[in-house]
């Protein structure tokens, strides 16, 4: 059956085709054209960072010191070595000089830290064992006197980091590190004339001592941990231990630090900080045998205060 169409009715259902043909054709636009990929995060690139620390250490001392077969006991306090600064001649038998370096770049980083040591000990802090190699007798210590330099060199890695969700811009970081520490000491130890002697290697002074004389060197590889905690934005604490010599230069050797930072400036591109530590050092090395023996076999410790600026 057949039913009439009007032209109304005609222009409608042309109207309404247009409107599908238009709507599904944008639909299918929309699905087959292709979306643009949002762009990853573009990561920092590392840069280097770098840090000078000029400190001073309170240098305590507790061992020995054998020079030429002699062997002289020290135990230098803090009261030691505050009649030192008031009695000795400076720079002529007390000086100190210290520096720590560091570059960093995202997980790796290079230090340097640089210690030169300069000190006459009195017969008061010094004590002879009285027998030298040849079982002789070799009177009292009248003193010693050292000149050291001691310069480690290491590279670090960052090896963990984690953050602390309940303190806001605190967060720890462990590095390992290996490098070797660099010594070089020269040791003048004056004995007083008692008992028999064996004087032939011996300098005689213009007071009535006699002294001996001797210079070393040597390089102890090491190996080590560091832990950088930051409690919050300005403050940080560092803790290091290494370990060393291993029978390729001293016998062996470890040091121990902790430091506490506060940055207390900022200018420019530089940030400055206080220092305040504790620091420990030891080392057993020796060379030689009978009246070429030379050995140091001591604890330095004391603390620490220095200036760092970063930048």
């Amino acid at each position: 059956m057949i039913f009439p169409v009007s032209r109304r009715s005609i222009e409608v259902i042309a109207a309404l085709a247009m409107t599908l043909g238009i709507s599904g054709g944008a639909t299918a636009a929309d699905v087959s054209m292709p979306t643009k990929a949002l762009a990853a995060p573009v990561r920092p690139i590392d840069t280097w960072t770098f840090s000078a620390t000029p400190y001073g250490w309170i240098t305590l001392l507790d061992g020995s010191t054998t020079v030429k077969g002699r062997t002289v006991d020290v135990d230098v306090g803090f009261n030691d070595l505050m009649d030192l600064v008031r009695h000795s001649e400076i720079p002529k038998d007390l000086l100190a000089l210290m520096g720590y370096f560091e570059a960093r770049n995202g997980r790796i980083s290079l230090f340097a830290d640089l210690v030169y040591l300069k000190v006459g000990l009195g017969a008061s802090m010094t004590r002879s064992r009285g027998i030298d190699e040849l079982n002789a007798t070799v009177g009292a210590s009248a003193g010693l006197k050292f000149e050291m330099f001691i310069a480690e060199l290491a590279a670090a890695y960052e090896i963990a980091r984690w953050g602390s969700a309940g303190a806001p811009g605190s967060g720890t970081a462990i590095d390992v590190f290996a490098g070797a520490r660099v010594w070089w000491q020269k040791a003048d130890a004056s004995l007083f004339v008692s008992g028999t002697l064996n004087i032939f290697d011996l300098t005689r002074n213009a007071d009535g001592t006699l002294s001996a004389s001797s210079s070393v060197s040597w390089v102890d590889p090491l190996v080590g941990l560091r832990l950088r905690h930051q409690f919050a934005p300005g403050w940080n604490f560092v803790a290091s231990g290494d370990i060393g010599g291993f029978g390729v230069g001293s016998k062996f050797s470890w040091q121990a630090l902790a430091a506490l930072n506060y940055d207390f400036c900022v200018r420019k591109t530089v940030t400055w900080s206080g220092m305040v530590g504790y620091k420990a050092l030891f080392v057993d090395y020796s060379k030689g045998s009978g009246l070429n023996h030379y050995e140091y076999d001591m604890t330095m410790h004391g603390p620490i205060i220095g200036v760092t600026a970063r930048f």
